[in-house]
């Protein structure tokens, strides 16, 4: 029995054990951790060739990459993962010496690229393989102190700290339940219980949880308490396909079911077990369900199907050359040719079992052999050899407490020192057999009445059960019609929501479309800057705003002077800009456009507003100036605007353009009409903004035929004298107005060039010649 607890228990732990590395992200990592459970050697063959073919990679962050982008490189967290999965690998395989082996280098890796965060899953191998292969449960222990102090030292919110926590746990637990006594086992088990994973996506956890625990109390004989901690195991693994969780939990039910009596179901789970392992090819663990199927026909009384089993099982221990399950399968035979009478073959394989057990010191299988031979020998009509073996076995069984076979080499060693006519000391063994037996008759009482109370408190709950059932329905009842109310309401309220939040959305959508329509309307096309649609709907209110300020100042409602509200005006006019569709086609000249507009619009400040007035000609205005400000400023800062902007394009095309290509020439000429507002100083009013507008004009245009003469920048500048009347520039034209006011000195203008001005074309009654305006001064012409 302790044999076949501790192959259930590797069982265990070989399909429990494969999410250590879960945290990884390589599709071929992942992949062969997948194949530990179905195909060990070809999940060696995968991490194997993992390491042989990829480099390891030195550089710079590459210790926590995890994806698996460059296959031919492998970062050292990728190669700690895949010699743990080899370890794993060569244990599932009996290779102990290879897998300690692999699990070193894995250790090398994370000392020399001090991998901390994976120190817990390097870790908890190491324990998982002492206890295993070493059964080394003071070793596993040590080692599982030293996972817990690197689990705590994760961040609370590590991605595998609470993974790490319930697989520590879990086996610890299981150590405790092979090596200390059932109630520190059980208060393990509840810590492990409390470090599950509350994620109802994840189940695989609780189910290895319940199969470590089923298994745990079947072998406690608290029978009850496991069937229900294994079925509901069971069926989880069932729901969710974990195919190798459903042959663990089947090997469990099947041993369940045989110590229980219940043969025909232990039979079912049992071959559903073994055809999974024989479908996989898992040798092992074929091996170990051929012998419990053997062992169920063993307790039917089918001899011969039970040989059929246990000759499937010698033929893989065989080939797998494990001596101690080989022993096993030996005595097994011995054992049901002995009841089958068969004595010579059953000494035969009796032989061969206590030759194999020769090799295994102290083990419990060479007292049953022992035993068995020496009941064989009884048979045989051999008592004095019998009784020599048989009190060799009892003295065994004495000194492992194994008392189970004590009763029966007792009642066996009776027999035959009453075949040899020794009466007195036959009795006495009769005696002691008796007692053994009575003891255990006690022992088997005391477990039917624990699991009469287990039933009865399973009733009792089951009746609470369905008393709050009863309740439950009854208050279900009474809650129907709120129900229907409630989803009524709750209807109508979902149709509300949606219908505001359609019209919200369609609102916003409006909204969204009318942002762009007025971008698109107040937008010039090629440049972005604002058009003259947003010039003729600002202007106004800007014009507005100053006179009303005027107003409040005359009328002594403002103390400060009106002047720091005044408007400054300039049109200019870029020459480039005018054939320049023609000369470099419509794409280029975009584009030039595009960059002149973004261009303008980073330069000009919060102070000061641009706006694209028509094809070539651009209206800029500023506020807030200060009253000796003279003119040639805002001109020479509109020139210096075109002239770096000319600039910045041609050096930018000359480190962009490839040999051969010609860059266009773009000339800085621009053309700078100014004027003020208000313009007339003791009228503020009577100059409307369209009004403004045909003066800048005037005035550019003047300033773009010197430049037209000269081949240069020029800006004229009009300002109307202090004493100008009104009456001159109303309902008129301002054009003629304004040339009118020059003649008659009402109006001053100021020029980069006086000399070359010629006002003849523009008015024809203009006789004076053009140098008695006086250039850089206030002087009236």
């Amino acid at each position: 029995m302790r044999i076949s607890r501790l192959l259930v228990g590797l069982l265990f732990w070989l399909t429990s054990i494969t999410a250590f590395a879960s945290i990884h992200s390589s599709p071929v990592l992942t992949n062969a951790e997948k194949l530990l459970e179905t195909s060990p050697t070809q999940s060696l063959e995968i991490s194997n060739r993992f390491l042989a073919q990829r480099r390891l990679t030195t550089g710079a962050n590459r210790s926590h990459v995890n994806n698996d982008t460059d296959r031919s490189i492998r970062t050292p967290l990728h190669t700690v993962y895949a010699y743990l999965i080899s370890a794993r690998a060569y244990a599932y395989l009996d290779q102990p010496v290879e897998a300690k082996a692999a699990l070193q280098k894995a250790y090398q890796v994370v000392d020399e690229y001090d991998l901390k965060h994976v120190q817990v899953q390097v870790l908890l191998t190491e324990a998982s393989l002492i206890w295993h292969l070493d059964r080394d449960s003071t070793r596993a222990l040590a080692t599982l102190d030293a996972a817990q102090k690197a689990i705590e030292a994760l961040p609370e919110n590590s991605l595998n700290g609470q993974e790490s926590r319930f697989k520590s746990a879990l086996l610890r637990a299981n150590i405790l339940a092979a090596t200390a006594d059932s109630d520190t086992a059980l208060v393990a088990y509840e810590n492990a219980r409390s470090q599950l994973n509350s994620d109802p996506q994840d189940l695989r956890d609780k189910v290895e949880f319940q199969l470590s625990l089923g298994g745990f109390l079947l072998d406690q004989k608290q029978h009850e308490s496991a069937l229900t901690e294994l079925l509901s195991a069971f069926w989880i693994a069932s729901e969710n396909e974990y195919t190798a969780l459903i042959a663990g939990a089947n090997m469990k039910l099947a041993r369940l079911y045989n110590q229980q009596g219940a043969l025909k179901q232990a039979l079912e789970h049992a071959n559903q077990a073994a055809a999974f392992f024989e479908h996989y090819s898992l040798s092992r663990r074929l091996s170990a369900s051929q012998r419990l199927l053997a062992t169920i026909y063993e307790q039917q009384a089918r001899y011969n199907f039970a040989l059929v089993h246990y000759f499937n099982a010698l033929e893989i221990e065989q080939a797998l050359g494990r001596l101690q399950p080989l022993a096993q399968v030996h005595l097994a035979i011995a054992r049901t040719y002995y009841q089958l009478e068969h004595f010579p073959l059953s000494d035969r394989y009796i032989q061969d079992a206590l030759r194999l057990v020769g090799s295994l010191p102290n083990s419990p299988l060479t007292t049953q052999a022992m035993l068995l031979q020496g009941r064989i020998h009884l048979a045989l009509s051999q008592p004095k050899q019998a009784e020599k073996e048989i009190r060799t076995a009892l003295e065994r069984a004495e000194a492992e407490k194994d008392f189970q076979t004590m009763t029966m080499a007792h009642h066996a060693l009776s027999k035959a020192l009453e075949s040899q006519g020794k009466y007195q000391a036959a009795l006495m063994m009769q005696r002691d057999y008796e007692k053994l037996r009575a003891q255990q008759l006690q022992s088997e009482r005391q477990q039917q009445a624990d699991t009469f109370k287990q039933q009865q408190r399973v009733v009792e709950r089951q009746l609470q059960m369905d008393e709050l059932q009863r309740q439950l329905d009854s208050a279900h009842q009474e809650q129907l019609h709120l129900q229907k109310v409630n989803y009524f309401l709750l209807g109508s309220l979902g149709v509300l929501v949606a219908i505001v939040y359609l019209r919200h959305r369609a609102a916003v959508m409006r909204q969204g479309e009318l942002e762009e329509l007025r971008d698109d309307f107040y937008t010039h096309p090629r440049t972005g800057l604002r058009n003259l649609r947003m010039l003729n709907a600002k202007l106004p209110r800007s014009l507005e705003k100053s006179n009303a300020n005027f107003e409040q100042w005359y009328l002594n409602d403002m103390i400060h002077q009106p002047l720091s509200d005044r408007l400054r005006f300039a049109m200019f006019d870029v020459a480039f800009l005018k054939a320049l569709f023609l000369r470099l086609g419509y794409q280029r000249a975009q584009d030039i456009e595009r960059q002149l507009g973004d261009y303008l619009s980073e330069r000009v400040t919060q102070s000061g507003r641009l706006y694209h007035f028509a094809d070539t000609l651009f209206i800029y205005i500023e506020t807030n100036w200060e009253q000796d400000t003279q003119p040639d400023a805002l001109a020479h800062f509109v020139q210096s605007l075109i002239a770096d902007f000319v600039s910045h394009y041609q050096s930018s095309q000359a480190h962009t353009m490839s040999e051969g290509d010609s860059s266009p020439a773009l000339t800085p000429q621009v053309a700078i009409g100014l004027a003020e507002y208000p313009f007339l100083p003791r009228a503020y009013t009577s100059i409307n903004d369209q009004e403004l507008i045909e003066i800048l004009l005037t005035a550019t245009h003047q300033a773009s035929d010197l430049a037209q003469q000269t081949g240069e920048s020029h800006w004229v500048h009009f300002s109307a004298i202090n004493t100008a009347p009104a009456a001159s520039f109303v309902n008129t034209n301002l054009r003629h107005a304004c040339l009118k006011g020059i003649d008659s000195g009402l109006v001053k203008v100021k020029s980069s060039a006086n000399d070359l001005l010629n006002w003849q074309k523009d008015h024809e009654s203009d006789k004076k010649p053009a140098s008695v305006i006086d250039d850089h001064s206030n002087k009236s012409v």
